[in-house]
């Protein structure tokens, strides 16, 4: 576990936290494939495991596009909107695996400064998730890749929730499972933060390109402001 020594000082005391939602807050992967699986049967279409790598980092109109190819429906739109009506269903069925550390982590930083969310995932599937979370609260504003030109690894979607509340992306920090959104995060110039998640395909080469790397946001101290 690092020690308040071996953590560099901006990891410790930055302007501000951006928090990414899949991966770090709760384990949603599970439950994104389920639905994906069960528009493809809905469709008559079929899709396979390898098929998902298309869709890590991608926004709604990327990976509903890629759907709609390999399931060979000519429209996309119709696709990722029944996809994200369905996962809504089955979060809100109580099926949402929290990860209480990155919980906690959220208002340990919401207390002593500014927070936000970027994620990958609409922003009607962001305000479930924060709604069920119970961090509605403590999280000052959240943005979809949906909202921005490019999604992870592109740099927008951070570049936007840094600029919303008012934080300098190089003296703040980026809280990441995957790779695409720790390379979203490099690029904005922020500080990356990785926790990869066990066994999770899209945290595979994170660590690498990391800042710090964390087994736990419990291991996270944050200076008191």
């Amino acid at each position: 576990m690092p020690t308040d020594q071996t953590l560099p000082p901006y990891v410790l005391n930055p302007d501000g936290v951006v928090f990414d939602l899949d991966g770090v807050l709760c384990d949603t992967e599970p439950l994104w494939a389920e639905a994906r699986f069960a528009i493809a049967a809905e469709v008559g279409g079929r899709l396979v495991e390898e098929d998902f790598h298309r869709f890590y980092g991608a926004n709604t109109q990327q990976w509903g596009s890629a759907m709609a190819e390999i399931l060979g429906h000519p429209d996309a739109n119709e696709i990722a909107t029944r996809t994200i009506n369905h996962l809504d269903s089955l979060y809100r069925s109580g099926r949402v695996q929290v990860i209480p550390a990155g919980v906690a982590a959220v208002r340990r930083a919401a207390a002593r400064g500014p927070i936000a969310i970027a994620s990958g995932s609409p922003r009607s599937i962001i305000a479930t998730l924060i709604e069920i979370l119970g961090l509605a609260d403590a999280v000052q504003t959240y943005v979809s890749c949906d909202e921005v030109a490019g999604g992870k690894p592109l740099p927008d979607v951070y570049l936007e929730a840094c600029r919303r509340i008012g934080i300098t992306p190089e003296r703040s920090l980026a809280i990441e499972d995957s790779l695409a959104g720790a390379r979203a995060g490099k690029a904005a110039g922020m500080s990356v933060v990785v926790v990869p998640l066990p066994g999770a395909p899209s945290s595979t080469g994170a660590a690498e390109i990391a800042d710090v790397v964390l087994a736990s946001l419990d291991e996270l101290p944050l200076a008191a402001r």
